[in-house]
């Protein structure tokens, strides 16, 4: 069996045969823990109520609505937000991912009513069972629409945990100014964790150039409009930092319009470090594996670019394969 992602192995999986791709090694540094189970947890967290979501989005504002009325409202105990964890491990495993990082959302203590000290306790458990086959490394995420003040009342038990190594601020990027959330990058930067900020999902170049420069984060997630300025993605290329980019979730909310039409090949060609993540997989429906392949399959990226991107998403001191 080939150690690397191989043209034989992505036809193979194309026919069906997925078995070769999932037992390569693959890291996820872009998936939402409460939204990277397979959708069937959620269908039965709601005992068969849970509405399965659209063919695709009209935008990132349509998508964020359905979260609010449909999901999000099952996260309302700790037993149910651990069965996520345990059911996004586990489809994690069998999909071949050795590396993830997973935010946590910052509501989760407030909606299930279970201290920060108690979630993280079984958490902890969850990932000890499955230690020798995934590395987990936990951020501590923050919505960019919601009340600024209530993240002040809960980041400190959080991190208090010692969890949490980073923080991953998404939601709507056009929600406000990357500078409102001044305190809570410094707070961050204090606890020695990890920046990392969704940009460039539908924030133009600019704006992607702006955040760079002001959060100086160590990863971007999905950062594709930084493909509308070469500056941009010389100066992402310059740092070297990952853009952890989600084809499939882009599509599905109609930020490109296809396969075909999706930046992430003029990025990797202008040599920003790039690699494939599912954002979420509960919504979205498609696996790490399977966007690989969908990849190729589109005529988007080569076996040998795969290759590479999937090298550059394999935790750091990860044995080169």
């Amino acid at each position: 069996m080939s150690n690397r992602i191989t043209k034989a192995m992505l036809e193979s999986a194309l026919a069906g045969d997925y078995s070769s791709l999932k037992a390569i090694p693959k890291g996820d540094r872009h998936a939402h823990m409460v939204l990277s189970a397979p959708f069937e947890t959620f269908r039965r967290l709601s005992h068969g109520k849970a509405k399965p979501p659209p063919a695709r989005f009209a935008s990132l504002k349509d998508f964020l609505s359905y979260l609010e009325t449909e999901l999000l409202p099952l996260l309302s105990s700790a037993e149910a937000v651990r069965t996520i964890l345990a059911d996004t491990l586990d489809h994690m495993i069998a999909d071949g991912v050795t590396y993830t990082e997973m935010s946590f959302d910052f509501r989760l203590a407030l909606g299930t009513k279970t201290s920060w000290k108690e979630l993280v306790s079984g958490w902890r458990e969850e990932i000890a069972l499955r230690s020798e086959k995934i590395k987990v490394s936990s951020e501590f995420g923050l919505s960019r629409e919601t009340d600024l003040s209530v993240w002040k009342s809960e980041f400190p038990a959080a991190v208090a945990t010692g969890f949490f190594d980073g923080i991953d601020l998404y939601g709507d990027e056009l929600a406000r100014p990357i500078e409102a959330f001044n305190d809570f990058l410094n707070e961050a930067r204090k606890a020695k964790l990890r920046i990392k900020i969704h940009s460039g999902e539908i924030g133009n170049a600019a704006r992607v150039f702006h955040e760079l420069n002001y959060a100086n984060p160590e990863g971007i997630q999905h950062g594709v409009l930084a493909a509308q300025d070469p500056k941009v993605l010389a100066e992402l290329t310059r740092r070297g930092i990952p853009v952890n980019v989600c084809p499939w979730s882009n599509v599905y909310l109609s930020v490109a319009e296809s396969y075909e039409t999706h930046p992430i090949r003029k990025m990797a060609e202008a040599g920003v470090r790039v690699t494939i993540g599912t954002d979420d997989l509960t919504v979205f429906g498609r696996s790490l594996s399977e966007e690989y392949v969908m990849l190729y399959k589109h005529g988007v990226l080569t076996p040998d670019q795969l290759e590479h991107l999937r090298q550059n998403s394999l935790y750091p001191g990860h044995p080169k394969t």
